[in-house]
């Protein structure tokens, strides 16, 4: 029975060993060159076949451990968000991907992935099964402010630091059919330098948000935010609404209303802000409600309210002012 047991082993550590030898010469000799061409390509013909227009560019990709592929200078070019300005550019510095072989055996993909850009990580698992695709995100001290898509839809730069969770469950692997939970928080938001124009108008005092949150929960495709909300020293922010999700995140359709409100303090900082928000008090129209849709959009307690629609990748901002409510928010295009 020893014996037995001995050949056996012996057995079992020479498969063992050709097997690790394999996927050792597998990884020294695989062709990561030609496998970065066809994924790059592939991604932009479904993207040219698409509304978002996206570009994928990657300066190198190599194995990372045996089941795995690191790509550095992974760059996402994207169409500008208004007429007349450049395109947007999201740049990663590496991303790491890593197949489980097990579930290859099983005839799932399982997939885990850890990207490092905007002076933070992204981490996360991607499986898919016969009739589901399951996807989770954590995003940790991701700096907002070095996402070139956000300062373009502000006008002004803005900093801060993004944290969060994304889980959700996609039957047939549809995001229009999805279920799951969506939690993020940027902390220490606040946008403007002093030096950007807001609205091409005066240079923007650095405006302090605070934690701005985000919670929402998805079912049958519909992402119903239940918090949209920031409490800090110079602005106050709040809204509500949903998210129709579509397999393309810029092309999921939105439905929110939001409202904010700039503070006294702010408001009177400085011969600027008094000019932009308007002194408290004064009843000098600010040059902020030059723009009539802004103007349209005061309430006479001196929120601004705004309805969201469109796309996620181009937000439509509709002006709100019969909305009455005591919440308070603020809407993405603070700076268009």
């Amino acid at each position: 029975m020893k014996e037995r047991l001995k050949t056996i082993g012996k057995k079992v550590g020479y498969f063992a060993f050709f097997f690790f030898a394999f996927l050792v010469s597998v990884t020294w000799t695989f062709p990561y060159d030609k496998l970065k061409e066809r994924l790059v390509s592939s991604f932009n013909a479904q993207q040219r076949a698409s509304s978002s227009q996206q570009e994928l560019h990657v300066d190198e990709l190599d194995s990372s451990f045996l089941t795995g592929v690191k790509a550095t200078g992974v760059r996402l070019a994207m169409p500008p968000l208004e007429p007349g300005k450049p395109p947007v550019e999201l740049k990663l510095d590496e991303v790491r991907a890593r197949v489980s072989v097990l579930s290859l055996l099983v005839g799932n993909k399982d997939v885990t992935f850890k990207i490092k850009g905007f002076d933070g990580t992204i981490e996360g698992e991607f499986v898919e099964k016969s009739k589901e695709r399951l996807i989770k995100v954590e995003l940790d001290g991701v700096d907002v402010g070095k996402i070139e898509m956000l300062s373009q839809a502000l006008g002004v730069p803005m900093e801060g630091r993004l944290f969060g969770q994304v889980d959700l469950r996609l039957p047939e692997g549809k995001a229009s059919k999805g279920s799951g939970t969506v939690n993020l928080e940027i902390r220490d938001l606040a946008v403007g330098d002093g030096k950007a124009k807001i609205k091409g108008l005066l240079e923007l005092p650095k405006l302090t948000v605070g934690a701005l949150k985000f919670d929402a929960e998805a079912k049958e495709g519909i992402l119903k935010v239940s918090k949209l909300a920031a409490g800090g020293k110079d602005v106050e922010l709040s809204g509500e609404g949903r998210i129709q999700m579509r397999e393309l995140a810029n092309d999921s359709n939105l439905d929110m209303s939001v409202k904010f409100k700039v503070n006294d303090g702010y408001r009177g900082k400085n011969d600027k802000t008094k000019s932009l928000f308007g002194a408290p008090g004064s009843s000098i129209p600010p040059l902020f409600e030059l723009d009539p849709t802004v103007k349209r959009a005061k309430t006479p307690d001196g929120l601004y309210a705004f309805q969201v629609r469109g796309q996620l990748g181009k937000p439509q901002f509709l002006p709100a002012a019969g909305i009455s409510s005591p919440a308070m928010a603020a809407p993405k295009g603070l700076g268009q």
